[in-house]
């Protein structure tokens, strides 16, 4: 494989070029779960080892001289749960950094001994979340360093299909999910995002820059809104306070560098640009379209004093595709595609501690994103004939703050605010696709008039001597244009109540009141959540809350100088789970939910039974419900291995908008029924043996330890294999007369199913721990078996029709240089 020769030849050059490992250092800092505040004195142990450390006046921490490898951390005080941290890497001549929060308990200054947990609980969070860090997404075998694909192995949570990675969490649609980053709305996280929806085939964040991810499966706390289905909040780390660093890294998705380092002696600096390079290796493959794209992300962080701070965070992301020469996919000739897009945020965060008992957080950012497509063709004179032309524009102007408060260990009080001023600049026009009737013939001179649908099958389907020629015009084409900036705000207030009145018991009240000036809609969103701990390993929780979303910003402008009038569609939903942590590395968790979606926004078109409806605006007229079971079984990583297994079994379905009969269901387009996930992994630490020692140090291990499956320093194998069951479609008819495709309105919706989806995917992971850099190697093969899983139909305009697959196999190699 081409992209995999450089790192070939990098490895080899590097294990040629030293062999002595050496010490590392791991510092951090120890807060506060709820109060933010530093924990004076918190010990903090790698376990197996007599090193250790106290944290000072600030929280901080700094153990030196740590030989090179991977390390449990173990961080322990005194009123507080005990946490543990797995799988924490120390390199050569670099300062690791960890910051732990704590989560205090209930039986203050009694010496009581929790033992050691490895799960960390989001803020917040009664039921369906989970907290991952930085060294848990490095060793996902799929996500391939994406974060938002690492979600998809969590039971309930599916991928609309291998291409893009947008996350469709129980039975929900897309755009049901919310992005946040140190505090920063992100409407599009990915390249070449998808207007209206939330995936891309990419994501855009630097995962070297992350340091926690926490996601909420639904039920999600008030301080969330304007999403339905989930939040991924995500936490960005800070760049390095004592030396300046510098990360190569190649891989599939391109090439990087990243640089940190102190910032003054009060702050400090991360940044980074990467780069696709495909377009520079396959320009003469005769590949039908190469995607460019691009990502520049920097963060700043500068202590005003030992209570304050200020952050500014920069991302920016431009995308460009050229889909040209399929005419082997039609039988006339094809459209072109041209899209390019460019994405851009800055956000500046202030935090101030204001007590010993809470703090305050303040953001204030800008977002745009600009959509470019044009869809043409061009005649056998040269001549280009635009069909479609978009040129959107998305921003968002944010001011957003939080107030968290601690009056005592049984109540945490929390409120904010969410100011956003939208403007949103479009133009597009189309042409309009006229309905023209065909006559056929076996040359142009027989081609005199329509036949009728036998004699279209016997004589003239899928016969290459087949001549079509247009002889009418049915319908002149819809011809539409849009370009009417708008401009308005929504705002968003919450509060929301955590109070313990008994030992065992905890309860959550929250609420959200919500507004858009656009469609002058205004919600409030009653949340509330209960926790019973029946043992220290065995607790029950529920949840159920109202959440509302407002329309995508597509639908608000219909037409030129038209608002739809349209409401904020919304969800009820409540989940029951029981939670048992069968030891502190192995817990297992079992939940009911149930979604009851209504308001929901589809085309007028889907309200009726005439097939020959074309869009003619957007209504507040769906409705539907989505329920289900979910096990999630986990192993953090401990002894060596780790793993999860996933299991949901879940309905997600529609009332039919064309009947006025709230008991006629059909299936969603996300219905999978069946979802099945299983990932494992296994690490071996050959440095620990004396034979890799003395192997090392031979040619041979010059020579070939670039091969995935020769040893390493630290050797890791993982897998997952996941299935989903058949996804559910609608069959398209053929009108030869017209030479289109047509859904016919008059029969039921999402009849079939695809064949079911099953993959396995393997990665091998290489650590090499040199003098004075440190060196990962990856190696993933997706779908190993090379097994076809549908995605969809691709349906010609000759009548014809072929399934269109998802990923076959494909591997995938990269390398991250640190030095």
């Amino acid at each position: 494989m081409r992209t995999i020769t450089p790192a070939i030849l990098a490895v080899a050059f590097i294990l040629s070029a030293a062999t002595a490992q050496s010490t590392g250092i791991l510092s951090g800092r120890i807060i506060n779960r709820d109060t933010h505040h530093p924990l004076v004195g918190a010990s903090v142990m790698l376990t197996g080892t007599s090193l250790g450390a106290a944290a000072d006046h600030e929280g901080r921490f700094r153990i030196a001289g740590i030989p090179v490898g991977s390390y449990t951390v173990q961080v322990r005080m005194i009123g507080y749960k005990t946490q543990s941290r797995a799988n924490i890497h120390i390199v050569p001549l670099r300062e690791t950094v960890i910051n732990v929060t704590l989560e205090p308990t209930v039986l203050e200054g009694e010496g009581v001994t929790i033992t050691a947990g490895y799960f960390e609980r989001a803020s917040g969070a009664t039921v369906s979340a989970l907290s991952v860090d930085y060294e848990e997404i490095r060793s996902d075998p799929v996500g391939v360093y994406d974060v938002m694909r690492m979600m998809q192995a969590l039971p309930s949570v599916a991928g609309s299909a291998d291409q893009t990675n947008e996350i469709i969490v129980r039975g929900g649609g897309l755009n049901e999910n919310l992005f946040v980053m140190d505090h920063l709305d992100v409407p599009y996280p990915n390249h070449f995002p998808i207007q209206s929806a939330g995936g891309g085939p990419i994501v855009m964040v630097n995962t070297e820059f992350v340091e926690r991810i926490d996601f909420y499966a639904g039920a999600f706390p008030a301080r969330y809104g304007d999403k339905l289905s989930s939040v991924m909040d995500v936490s960005l780390r800070e760049g390095s306070r004592n030396r300046q660093l510098a990360e190569f890294s190649f891989n599939m998705a391109g090439i990087g560098l990243l640089l940190e380092g102190p910032f003054t002696k009060k702050g400090s600096y991360l940044a980074s640009y990467n780069r696709s390079f495909l377009d520079f290796v396959v320009k003469n493959t005769g590949l039908i379209a190469v995607p460019i794209y691009s990502a520049t992300q920097a963060k700043f962080v500068y202590d005003i004093d030992r209570r304050q701070k200020v952050m500014v965070n920069f991302l920016s992301g431009t995308d460009a595709i050229n889909i040209d020469g399929q005419e082997d996919y039609q039988a006339t000739t094809p459209e072109i595609v041209e899209f390019t897009s460019n994405q851009t945020l800055i956000g500046l965060t202030y935090k101030n501690l204001l007590s010993e008992r809470g703090y305050t957080i303040w953001s204030l950012s800008h977002a745009r994103t600009r959509f470019d497509l044009e869809l043409y063709r061009e005649t056998a004179g040269g001549e280009r004939v635009t069909n479609y032309n978009k040129d959107n524009i998305e921003s968002e102007t944010t001011l957003k703050g939080d107030w968290f408060y601690r009056p005592n260990r049984m109540l945490k009080l929390s409120t904010g605010i969410n100011l956003k001023t939208i403007r949103l600049d479009y133009r597009d026009n189309s042409t309009g696709n006229p309905v023209m009737l065909y006559a056929y013939g076996l040359d142009s001179l027989s081609a005199t008039g329509p036949v009728s649908r036998d004699v279209f099958y016997s004589e003239y389907f899928n016969n290459p001597a087949t001549v079509a020629l247009p002889i009418d015009t049915l319908q002149a084409g819809d011809r539409w244009s849009r370009q009417n900036p708008l401009r308005f705000l929504k705002t968003g207030f919450y509060g929301q109540l955590q109070w313990r009145p008994a030992l065992r018991l905890s309860l959550t009240l929250g609420g959200r009141l919500e507004y858009v000036g656009a469609t002058q809609a205004a919600n409030i969103s009653p949340r509330a959540a209960l926790r019973y701990e029946f043992t220290d390993r065995l607790k029950f929780n529920a949840s159920a809350g109202r959440y509302y979303q407002s329309p995508y910003y597509d639908q608000m402008i219909a037409e030129d100088d038209v608002v739809a009038d349209l409401d904020n569609f919304y969800a009820d939903q409540g989940v029951l789970g029981l939670e048992y942590l069968a030891r502190a590395d192995i817990r297992a968790t079992l939940e009911l939910y149930y979604k009851s979606y209504d308001d929901m926004i589809i085309t007028v078109a889907q309200t009726t039974l005439d097939t020959a409806d074309s869009f003619d605006g957007w209504i507040n007229a769906g409705a539907g419900r989505s329920y289900g079971a979910e096990l999630f079984l986990q192993k953090k990583f401990s002894h060596r291995w780790y793993g999860t297994f996933s299991y949901s079994k879940s309905v997600a379905e529609g009332i039919d908008p064309r009947y006025h009969d709230e008991t006629r269901y059909y299936p969603w387009d996300y219905d999978y029924g069946d979802i099945v996930t299983v990932i494992g992994g296994y690490k071996i630490r050959y440095m620990d043996y004396d034979w890799y020692q003395r192997y090392k140090k031979t040619l041979w291990a010059k020579a070939l330890s670039w091969i995935p499956v020769m040893p390493s320093d630290e050797y890791e194998v993982s897998f997952r294999a996941r299935y989903l069951g058949g996804r559910p479609y609608t069959p398209k008819v053929y009108n030869h007369n017209v030479r289109r495709w047509y859904t016919n309105q008059a029969q039921g919706i999402n009849t079939e199913r695809f064949d079911y989806y099953l993959r396995f995917d393997i990665m091998l992971l290489q650590r090499f721990y040199f003098k004075k850099m440190n060196l990962v190697a990856f190696w993933d093969v997706m779908n190993v078996f090379g097994r076809n899983n549908p995605w969809d139909y691709f349906y010609r305009d000759d009548g014809t029709k072929e399934q269109v697959w998802q990923y076959k196999t494909f591997p995938v190699g990269g390398l991250t240089l640190e030095f």
